[in-house]
């Protein structure tokens, strides 16, 4: 049996960024970028006016007041995605909007808010400054710029960004498929009657939301039968997916098969068994560069081990560098009784703000317990030397459904 963080090491040290593929830039949000973007362009590519206004000279609104304007000829108008015709020379405007390319001559733009215009002449009522509402070429990229680096989810600000660049195909990592197993003679799927003694197959719908969540794509292969020539053909079709994941049948029951059927199928496998709670009856092991994740039964032990060791393993697989769910300091709003040799995950609620949460249990911690899990928010981490946690000290937190860090919860 090993330690969490060293299960989470020997998984993260047996995972590589799988390939990468080309997309439309309109399907690549939230992709992970698989190579760094440089500008080809200035962006804004011309001088521009930055609001709605007149195209002037300095030097001739210097005096303007509300009590005396100064008075200039009106040249033209000139809209967005047109090209000024004239030049701005002593006494005159260009009336212009904004995006519009600065005309010759111009040094800045008067708001249209601090004139007045009638019969061709504008009355410009306050100062402006040279360079004043003017956008000049390259002031948000320049050519050549590294604009985004590689192992970026993109969001919708990088999704305009690459438009604006004329980026109309993006290459990003490919997406791990996850062939999922869930194993065991009392599932049934969902919608079907439940006979005594039998419950839903709820693990197979939980993992395959958390493999979305993850950014993969899941493969739900349906149930698997407790017989040893089921166990194999399941395994032998999830071999087709760049992730093996089942649940059920690693622990040391009669009828747990997985650990043997991966075994005869040339699964090397890393470890059996973590020394925590929920989820110690894990086991992982690689077939030809395949992970496979063994994960137990019950559904909370399923979620939490997902959440500690296989998504940082899919995080991996498409190139991020934040894989682990982040950790943040806390404080017992109560007492709570945890297993001494082994590393306990408490699902908690979190009350007050960030930097000064307060954590309580969210009620039952039985591994069976999933609604214990959807009510929480966190996980207390109990680390294995403390089998009790009094109210009001220090505790570390693993907040669920946040931002990946770098860095492992132990």
């Amino acid at each position: 049996m090993i330690s969490v963080r060293s299960a989470i090491e020997v998984i993260v040290g047996d995972v590589r960024p799988l390939g990468s593929e080309r997309i439309a830039l309109p399907q690549a949000l939230g992709r992970v970028l698989a190579g760094s973007i440089q500008a080809t362009r200035d962006v804004p590519p011309f001088r521009n006016a930055a609001m709605d206004g007149y195209a002037v000279r300095a030097a001739d609104v210097t005096a303007a007041t509300a009590e005396t304007p100064v008075n200039l000829r009106v040249l033209e108008t000139v809209g967005a995605g047109s090209i000024p015709s004239r030049s701005v020379t002593a006494g005159t405007a260009i009336k212009i909007m904004t995006g519009s390319p600065m005309p010759e001559g111009a040094d800045a733009v008067v708001r249209v808010e601090d004139t007045h215009e009638e019969l061709g002449t504008v009355h410009v009522r306050f100062p402006t400054p040279a360079g004043a509402h003017v956008r000049h070429p390259g002031e948000d990229m320049r050519c050549g710029d590294t604009v985004l680096e590689p192992g970026r989810a993109l969001r919708p600000a990088d999704i305009g960004l690459l438009a604006s660049l004329g980026v109309a195909v993006v290459a990003v990592r490919r997406r791990p498929t996850v062939a999922i197993l869930a194993t065991g003679d009392e599932l049934v799927e969902l919608g079907q009657p439940l006979a005594p003694g039998q419950i839903v197959n709820s693990n197979a719908y939980t993992l395959a939301a958390a493999v979305k969540e993850a950014g993969a794509l899941p493969r739900v292969l349906g149930i698997v039968r407790d017989t040893p020539a089921a166990t194999r053909d399941a395994f032998a079709e999830a071999f087709l997916a760049d992730v093996v994941l089942s649940t059920g049948g690693v622990s040391m029951g009669a009828f747990d098969l997985v650990r043997q059927t991966l075994a005869d199928l040339g699964v090397a496998e890393r470890f059996w068994k973590v020394a925590q709670r929920p989820g110690k009856p894990l086991t992982f092991g690689v077939r030809n560069g395949t992970p496979v994740f063994g994960l137990p039964g019950n559904p909370v032990s399923s979620l939490v081990c997902f959440y500690l060791y296989v998504r940082p393993a899919l995080r991996a697989m498409l190139g991020l560098t934040g894989l682990h769910l982040p950790v943040v300091s806390a404080t017992a709003a109560e007492s709570v009784r945890t297993a001494e040799g082994l590393t306990e995950f408490v699902r908690c609620t979190l009350d007050g703000e960030p930097g000064a949460y307060r954590v309580r249990p969210t009620g039952s911690q039985g591994s069976h317990v999933l609604r214990s899990l959807s009510l929480g928010e966190a996980l207390l981490i109990s680390p294995p030397e403390v089998g009790t946690i009094a109210s009001g000290s220090a505790v570390r937190v693993m907040l669920l459904g946040a931002d990946g860090v770098p860095t492992p919860p132990v």
